[in-house]
């Protein structure tokens, strides 16, 4: 009788342990932990982020990531920010010209209005435990929407629209609008993903 009872039991724990999976506190970064990620390359996904004509190579860290923080106002009603986001471009990037990264530790703040529209409902695909939408500062090219993914395989997608004026034909990078993807995993630090 205790065995039945035990085998009646297994598919309970097994949907239990796979709801418990899909926590988003698994996200979350502690003890220096980041998660980095190389700009998808190809024209759709780099256009308007990298210099023209120089390599593309573009590497986002994303630091302090609390997922707890997620479509929150603090106590002064100020947007929760679940996370900080720092490009190493500081020498080749956009923003070279001032010797700064495209983001230095830009906070990534949630947008909390979002949650009461039917955009919260909209799917990005299999495997996406939850995706949110952010605004983000870049230290040259003005705020920009992003869009996080928290991925069941535990990595990070990170999708960056720049909005800018309609360009000219000939505009540098600088001054053309661009959409970036980025696939990021955990690291233990930042000096082991190259920052």
């Amino acid at each position: 009788m205790k065995l039945r009872a035990v085998r009646s039991l297994l598919p309970l724990c097994a949907l239990l342990s796979t709801l418990s999976c899909r926590e988003l506190q698994r996200f979350d970064t502690r003890d220096g932990e980041v998660y980095c990620g190389d700009l998808v390359s190809g024209d759709p996904f780099t256009d308007g982020f990298v210099v023209d004509n120089k390599p593309q190579q573009l590497r986002m860290m994303l630091s302090d990531l609390d997922t707890s923080k997620l479509g929150t106002f603090s106590t002064d009603n100020q947007v929760g920010v679940p996370a900080h986001l720092t490009s190493n471009d500081k020498l080749t990037g956009l923003c070279a010209k001032d010797v700064l990264p495209l983001f230095d530790n830009s906070p990534v703040r949630s947008i909390p209005q979002v949650d009461h529209d039917a955009l919260a409902a909209m799917t990005f695909g299999e495997g996406h435990d939850e995706d949110f939408f952010t605004w983000t500062d870049s230290t040259c090219q003005g705020t920009m929407l992003g869009i996080v993914s928290l991925l069941r395989n535990n990595d990070i997608e990170l999708r960056l629209f720049k909005p800018n004026k309609l360009a000219a034909i000939g505009d540098p990078a600088d001054k053309r609008p661009g959409f970036a993807l980025f696939y990021m995993r955990r690291n233990p630090n930042a000096a082991s993903c190259g920052f």
